[in-house]
C-alpha cells in the first residue's frame, strides 16, 4: 500500500486544535451580571460547548467541551468583549 496515509475522512487543512476539557480565558470589559449573561449566552452558542462558567469579579471564563479556542474568542468578541487565554 503506497501513497498517502490519509484515510480520506480528514480535511487537508491541517490539524485543528480543540479542547475536550476546560479552556480558561480572561475577559475584559465585564462589569456586572448582565455582562456575564451576555458572554455566557454567546459562548453557549458555540458548537461543541458543554459548559460555561463566568466570574465577573475575576474576569475569568471557563469553557468545557469539544471546541476551538478561536471559536470561543470570536463568540466573546461578538458579544462586545475582549478575551485572551489565561
Amino acid at each position: 500500500m503506497g501513497g498517502s496515509t490519509m484515510c480520506g475522512c480528514h480535511s487537508d487543512a491541517g490539524p485543528v486544535e480543540r479542547s475536550v476539557t476546560g479552556l480558561d480565558f480572561v475577559v475584559t470589559g465585564m462589569s456586572c451580571g448582565s455582562c456575564a449573561t451576555k458572554v455566557t449566552e454567546a459562548v453557549r452558542g458555540v458548537p461543541g460547548v458543554t459548559d460555561v462558567e463566568v466570574d465577573v469579579a475575576t474576569g475569568r471564563l471557563t469553557v468545557a467541551g469539544d471546541v476551538r479556542d478561536a471559536d470561543v474568542t470570536a463568540a466573546v468578541s461578538g458579544a462586545g468583549y475582549a478575551t485572551t487565554r489565561s
